[in-house]
């Protein structure tokens, strides 16, 4: 054969090998996943491929244990944001956590970090309630999910199913600077002072002052496209 023609159908062989790894590489569950957050409907961070994160526990053939999330590198500082883990339908519609008229706490968070991997704030849903909730399940403390796509598509291997979602999620979170694992002194006797002046009352909320114990707190709004494969149950 021609050297010169060998050498092309080497090169062509190589041309088709690099095409098909990065083929398969674009294809892969996690390579395009995309989501882009706004916090405080001002400053925004957005992700994809790798620092989409899709966590889960699992799915069977009605439902998906998983969690979504982001990290963003922005000045010095990592951002985290996760729904935490939720059990959704696998079908389109608005889903909420805690779902009203049960009893829990939204498992959401937005959490700051340094380059030394130290957490510096940690904002979660569970303290929005505790320290801005104005009822007992107060919607403002749950955590919303609106999920436009769920679909479920051929599976790669036998115990595993590959889904492909899209939406939204929002939610409300709180944080506050604890000294030595407990919350301030003041922070903590004016909510007791409270407690006690309220016996046989209505519960008063929220259950802790934010200002006196010196909260803050964000709202977290996400968008999201994911494709992932998760295992049976």
């Amino acid at each position: 054969m021609n050297r010169n023609l060998m050498g092309c159908c080497v090169l062509a062989a190589m041309l088709a090998a690099c095409h098909d790894r990065a083929a398969q590489a674009k294809d892969a569950p996690g390579a395009a996943n995309t989501m882009s957050c706004i916090i405080d409907g001002a400053t925004a961070f957005s992700a994809s491929g790798k620092d989409v994160s899709v966590a889960s526990l699992g799915t069977t053939a009605a439902t998906a244990n998983l969690g979504l999330g982001l990290h963003a590198g922005s000045i010095g500082r990592t951002h985290a944001i996760s729904t935490g883990l939720v059990e959704l339908p696998i079908a389109p519609g608005s889903y909420q956590f805690p779902k009203p008229g049960t009893p829990g706490a939204s498992g959401a968070y937005y959490r700051i970090k340094n380059d030394a991997n130290e957490t510096l704030e940690d904002y979660t849903g569970s303290a929005y309630g505790q320290f801005y909730a104005l009822a007992e399940q107060d919607p403002q403390a749950r955590l919303v999910l609106d999920i436009t796509r769920f679909q479920k598509l051929p599976a790669t291997m036998p115990t595993t199913q590959r889904l492909s979602i899209a939406g939204t999620f929002r939610f409300n979170a709180a944080y506050v600077a604890y000294v030595k694992g407990k919350l301030p002194d003041a922070c903590s006797t004016e909510a007791l002072t409270r407690s006690m002046s309220n016996i046989g009352k209505p519960v008063s909320y929220p259950r802790y002052n934010p200002d006196i114990c010196g909260a803050k707190r964000h709202r977290v709004e996400c968008k999201f496209d994911v494709t992932q494969d998760l295992m049976l149950l």
